[in-house]
């Protein structure tokens, strides 16, 4: 019987959903700066974490400036909620011209000497439109076959939500394979010899009882997941650094910098060190555009003298 209304919640919830995303992508701004903006910036969601996050990461800067970039930051939620809405039925052609690529290349190369890769990924932009590159009809990314291409995913505390988030990401069938954080690695152990693209969330804080990565993060020191620089190191893939940035609303570029072509040949650490570097220049260009409400710095590391990143 739970399992029964488990399943009316889900299809109910599907169907408001999908209804709603129906709407032109202008008018669910619209929407979501009353339903969720408003709201979030009003009833206070997470802004002690927000406000907190926003004070370390930037010093420098006054009590006023850090009260901007905090409203600048929920403007972007309520637009980054607006858009994983509107991806419920929006058509592949309408996705695919909503995100480019740059810096393309970097893939190419390594597709050429038959690499596969992790794409280490920030919580910047909308990642959502990842969706776009397993579009029907488009064909191969920077050389790799949309068959290649496997986007890893944590489940969600809410396994209506999961549930909800596999669907969206699951919608086209030509690309995108999933794979659960918990069976990569032997996924990875069998497909070892086929060229891939393992994209991975790379910024979150870890779990108490996940293997984690001592850095200086925006002036922090903090700890990264392990996760995708030890699969990395293991089997001897390259790793690249994929920010989505905004280009222009309800836009993004996927830009690609090369971080290693064989992360065994570097020692432990560097990967995420460098990764961590990466991202804090790009947070320093557009703080607003990175998701400040994470407890982020919720665990980290002790004193031990100085990190270097």
């Amino acid at each position: 019987m739970k399992a029964l209304f488990s399943q009316l919640g889900y299809f109910a919830l599907f169907a408001v959903i999908f209804l709603v995303s129906l709407f032109p992508l202008p008018v669910l701004y619209g929407l979501s700066h009353v339903l969720v903006v408003l709201p979030a910036r009003f009833a206070g969601y997470r802004r002690t974490a927000v406000i907190t996050n926003l004070a370390r990461s930037f010093p420098d800067k006054s009590y006023h400036q850090i009260q901007h970039l905090a409203r600048d930051f929920y403007q972007y939620l309520g637009r980054l909620f607006a858009e994983i809405i509107w991806l419920f039925s929006a058509s592949g052609k309408s996705v695919m011209k909503r995100l480019s690529i740059e810096g393309g290349e970097v893939l190419e190369s390594l597709k050429i000497k038959g690499k596969s890769v992790v794409v280490m990924l920030p919580h910047t932009g909308n990642w959502e439109f990842l969706m776009a590159c397993s579009c029907p009809g488009r064909g191969s990314i920077c050389g790799y076959d949309q068959k290649q291409l496997h986007m890893v995913y944590q489940r969600m505390d809410s396994p209506l939500f999961d549930k909800l988030m596999h669907t969206l990401r699951s919608r086209y069938k030509t690309g995108w394979r999933l794979l659960e954080s918990r069976k990569i690695a032997r996924y990875m152990a069998k497909h070892r010899e086929e060229p891939g693209i393992y994209a991975m969330i790379s910024d979150q804080c870890p779990g108490p009882a996940g293997k984690s990565i001592e850095v200086s993060f925006l002036g922090q020191p903090a700890l990264m997941i392990a996760g995708p620089e030890t699969l990395a190191r293991k089997f001897g893939f390259a790793v690249v650094y994929g920010l989505i940035r905004q280009t222009g609303k309800g836009r993004y570029a996927l830009h690609l910098t090369l971080i290693t072509e064989n992360a065994a040949s570097h020692e432990e650490g560097y990967v995420t060190r460098r990764f961590a570097r990466l991202l804090e220049q790009d947070i320093r260009e557009n703080p607003h555009l990175w998701l400040w409400s994470h407890k982020r710095w919720k665990r980290t590391p002790p004193l031990q003298g100085p990190i270097f990143a």
